[in-house]
């Protein structure tokens, strides 16, 4: 279970599978975006698991635009090559193999430098830059944001080290069906998700912060 903390809190607000905060007064809204798209452990906002250690940066991943969100972007490739790193450990005889090959590989291609009339040079192969020649990423299927949404929250289920996923903003393009279906694969994948809105999501279970600073339920 984890909890979420900041200044205008009177006490935490702890995080299911899925949780929406609404923020109405829009200075606030746009200060908790902020703070969670430049988390660190140190800022005003506290996230904590229930032994009160703090999640890391590395731990959470914020999506601040669903529409301009790439699934093949450097971070997120970079991740999925530490995942299949860490898969392979799993194996040794497949990765004792494929450092073998690499390294014959290299030792081939180290031949032919010495032999070209330039000087030439090249650096020492690796699991990831194996992964990169081979062009490894998501494959995706999405044909509208709701599918894309679903898509991120399958992928973030395989994303070992990372322990909140945070929409910002993405419930005013889904329909109240979509939403349904979507917080019923979040809590069937069990992992946890929480939206931050400037309003409230249909007639969902949610916490608001009016624009008096007030937080009070919604349940429904």
């Amino acid at each position: 279970m984890l909890s979420l903390n900041f200044p205008l809190l009177d006490s935490s607000i702890q995080l299911n599978c899925s949780t929406i905060l609404v923020l109405k007064k829009t200075e606030i809204f746009s200060n908790i975006v902020k703070l969670f798209a430049e988390y660190t452990e140190d800022n005003e906002l506290k996230l904590y698991d229930h032994k009160y250690t703090s999640i890391k940066e590395s731990q959470l991943l914020v999506i601040t635009d669903i529409l301009g969100y790439s699934f093949h972007s450097t971070s997120m490739v970079k991740l999925i090559y530490t995942d299949l790193e860490s898969q392979l450990n799993d194996v040794p005889e497949i990765k004792s193999e494929l450092e073998r090959l690499t390294i014959e590989i290299n030792n081939l291609i180290t031949t032919q430098l010495l032999q070209h009339e330039l000087n030439l040079e090249s650096q020492e192969p690796t699991l990831t830059s194996l992964f990169a020649s081979y062009n490894v990423k998501i494959a995706t299927y999405y044909q509208s944001i709701f599918e894309k949404c679903l898509e991120l929250i399958h992928v973030f289920k395989y994303l070992r080290k990372k322990k909140l996923l945070v929409f910002i903003n993405i419930c005013s393009y889904l329909t109240e069906k979509e939403m349904t279906t979507l917080l019923e694969e979040i809590s069937l994948v069990n992992i946890s998700v929480l939206f931050i809105e400037p309003n409230e999501v249909y007639q969902f279970q949610q916490y608001v912060m009016d624009e008096d600073y007030c937080l009070f339920e919604i349940k429904p």
